[in-house]
């Protein structure tokens, strides 16, 4: 939605300093910067619609599928899923089928192995697996695999740098799954680290407040099972401790945070060991960073997923979208000092890209979440503050709806097709302007400010993943085994009774 009084909030990203934890781009970029950017590749748009008859949730209808690396790696991995494709083999009841994919791979090469590998013609859709486990870090199979996948599959990926990871995530998955049914709703955290900057202030007012009420809203309507939706996050002094305590044991809750997350210090990392450590990681400003290891041995989000709304929460690649477009600002002389800033930080020519050591540790806990969802690059406010309308727009609906999905007992796969579908819309409605310039239309200057807007949007949307399997889902009980009944509250305490009040039949 927008409003008369819903200013400009001009580029907010969501990255800090790791040392210090005050923002790396300290002054906002205005949104005239945009129009520098350039017609993106076209490797991500989708080849076949979505909509696969039959249940989306049935792996027996839609198919279930692993992608390797190429040699050892991938025997190696495919040993330590064994149980997994196991179990995934006698749900869908034919056997899965293996892809070999490459570590490196920019998109063009990835729509070329889509072509030759997955989607080669020789078969009906109904015979591609829609699910998709990729297995191994961003330097064993490229990252433009699983965005190229993603555009039209459900596509997770399992990363891990230690051998026991991969079995600890399995092991607990499996054990989610062969519990008994469900017989209570799932809970909604929407959890803020209310910092001061200007970012985290723009996403609580233009996502989560107005998300919250949606998401509300929807409940009210007995369109989501919720048996409550949380807004959480201290407004004067966040801490880790308050989040830790509010993830409890026994509750299957979706978690959606949103904060900064930690790039380079201003100096620089100084080891590589540190920068895989800490880069991603979830910051409190002064209270300091949530890392890995305040995750993995403590049970944090038991059978929950999360998702977390910061800079490289999920990983860093190889390459950031938007370098081009940040070197062309900083050798125009266009806000040349904050370009600079952001430039330092990113990842250099020759560095592996890997993913976040925090959903590591969270995903490999046997008390931690089933799946994460994170942004892979830089993360602006683009994705739920829209711009290209000529007055900043909130749309939270994408981000609640995944929630919704995951309340409902949906699998995470097709819970991020909302971010999928809303990804589609904008690379086309880019084409359509880009290629009405190539035919010679005069551009405006209105119409630079949308590409722009557009752009910094696609590729916004572009960076988010799935860690973990996509076909792994929270053990909710479905909406019909509920009705109206016994009060709960939201953390102010109110009686929500007939705004929340699913609760299991006796």
């Amino acid at each position: 939605m927008s409003g008369p009084g819903l200013r400009d909030p001009g580029l907010n990203l969501l990255l800090c300093d790791a040392e210090d934890r005050t923002p790396t781009l300290r002054e906002d970029l205005q949104a005239e910067a945009t129009t520098e950017t350039k017609r993106p590749a076209r490797g991500l748009q989708p080849d076949h619609l979505r909509d696969r008859s039959g249940d989306q949730n049935s792996l027996e209808a839609q198919g279930w599928s692993v992608i390797v690396p190429e040699g050892d790696d991938g025997k190696k991995l495919l040993d330590l899923a064994a149980p997994l494709i196991q179990r995934r083999q006698e749900q869908q009841g034919v056997p899965v089928k293996v892809y070999v994919a490459p570590a490196k791979a920019d998109q063009a090469d990835a729509m070329q192995w889509r072509k030759r590998n997955y989607a080669d013609g020789s078969t009906t859709e109904d015979e591609q697996p829609f699910y998709q486990l990729i297995l191994g870090n961003l330097d064993q199979v490229a990252l433009s695999i699983q965005q190229v996948q993603g555009a039209s599959e459900l596509v997770g990926r399992l990363a891990f740098d230690r051998d026991d990871d991969y079995r600890a995530y399995i092991d607990k998955l499996l054990r989610a799954e062969e519990a008994g049914p469900p017989t209570s709703a799932g809970r909604g955290l929407f959890y803020t680290v209310h910092d001061g900057t200007r970012a985290t202030r723009a996403g609580f007012d233009s996502l989560i407040t107005p998300g919250v009420t949606l998401a509300r809203r929807k409940v009210m309507e007995r369109k989501l099972p919720a048996r409550e939706l949380i807004d959480a996050g201290d407004r004067t002094i966040p801490t880790r401790d308050e989040l830790l305590q509010l993830i409890t044991p026994d509750d299957p809750t979706v978690l959606f945070t949103l904060s900064h997350g930690a790039g380079s210090p201003r100096t620089g990392w100084k080891t590589k060991d540190r920068q895989r450590s800490e880069q991603g990681a979830m910051s409190f400003g002064t209270d300091g960073l949530l890392l890995g290891s305040d995750v993995r041995d403590t049970a944090f989000l038991p059978g929950g997923v999360w998702f977390m709304l910061a800079c490289y929460g999920a990983g860093t690649p190889s390459q950031s979208a938007y370098r081009h477009w940040l070197e062309a600002l900083s050798k125009a002389g266009q806000y040349a000092g904050a370009a600079s800033k952001v430039l330092d930080g990113l990842p250099k020519d020759g560095e592996p890209p890997f993913v976040a050591a925090l959903p590591q540790a969270a995903l490999a806990n046997p008390h931690g979440p089933l799946a994460f969802f994170g942004h892979i690059d830089l993360a602006w406010t683009y994705s739920f503050l829209d711009l290209d309308t000529g007055s900043a727009v909130q749309r939270p609906g994408k981000f609640v709806q995944i929630v919704a999905e995951l309340l409902k007992g949906s699998r995470c796969g097709l819970a991020l097709q909302a971010l999928s579908r809303a990804f589609d819309e904008v690379n086309t409605e880019l084409t359509a302007l880009y290629d009405r310039a190539a035919s010679g239309d005069a551009a405006s200057d209105a119409n630079k400010a949308r590409l722009g807007h557009l752009w910094m949007l696609r590729q916004d949307l572009a960076g988010y993943i799935l860690l973990g399997d996509p076909a792994a889902r929270m053990s909710v009980a479905p909406k019909r085994a509920y009705q109206t009944g016994s009060a709960t509250t939201n953390s102010d305490g109110a009686n929500l009774a007939s705004v929340l009040g699913f609760v299991p039949k006796p």
